[in-house]
């Protein structure tokens, strides 16, 4: 279940944090998309770091899980787990890959679904980049302010949403910083990812984003720290 939630959370980008609990709608969200859009037009690379919390009516405390997120238009993308487990996962617009550490080494996983995942990434892509048609295609976007934006996305697809019910994506008052997203599920579970050390246009090393053989994650971090 926890690599299941894993990977459908991978799907998702952006996010941050209000101060206040008390949320007010506005009225016509497409200025605000539009300025989503212009802001997010000159990022080409993001990476940052993330916590996620799995909060499950069947457990008193929620599974925490602690990891990278790396992105590189158009649609690249890597969310590795790394505590309490080790996961990868890979997507662009045409193919997913999942890659798993046991037995001391990487196993490259078969996906059942990839279809449904690809979908989902590109998605993800698509928030990354304020591509508002791509958003507001597949999802009714409302938006909720109080200190910063809080972006509040319904799928339209069905399917989507016997998943996932709706999103929460939190973002900072200048529309670039990436806090926090909550995915809520039908039955009232959710996961909350909260986002850190978030850093624009850095340039990743090769095999970054490799579906057959990525880079571990110590060679790119290390490559990142040493840029100019």
């Amino acid at each position: 279940m926890k690599k299941l939630a894993g990977i459908f959370i991978f799907a998702f980008c952006a996010a941050a944090f209000a101060a206040t609990n008390e949320l007010q709608t506005v009225a016509d969200p497409q200025p605000l998309l539009e300025k989503l859009r212009s802001r997010m037009e000159p990022v080409k690379t993001v990476a940052m770091d993330f916590t996620q919390d799995r909060e499950l009516n069947l457990f008193a405390e929620p599974l925490k899980s602690e990891g990278v997120m790396l992105m590189e238009r158009p649609d690249k993308i890597r969310w590795e787990t790394m505590s309490p487990y080790q996961t990868i996962l890979l997507g662009d617009e045409n193919s997913v890959a999942q890659f798993e550490f046991t037995g001391g080494k990487w196993q490259k996983l078969k996906l059942g679904f990839s279809q449904m995942l690809a979908r989902v990434m590109q998605q993800m892509s698509a928030m990354n980049q304020g591509n508002l048609s791509a958003m507001t295609n597949d999802y009714s976007v409302s938006v909720s302010t109080n200190n910063g934006f809080v972006f509040i996305m319904v799928p339209k697809d069905e399917k989507i949403r016997q998943m996932i019910s709706s999103l929460e994506i939190h973002l900072a008052p200048d529309l670039t910083a990436t806090r926090e997203v909550v995915m809520n599920e039908p039955n009232g579970d959710l996961t909350r990812i909260t986002f850190s050390h978030e850093k624009h246009n850095v340039q990743f090393p090769a095999r970054t984003f490799d579906q057959n053989k990525p880079l571990e994650i110590s060679s790119v971090e290390s490559a990142l720290k040493n840029a100019p």
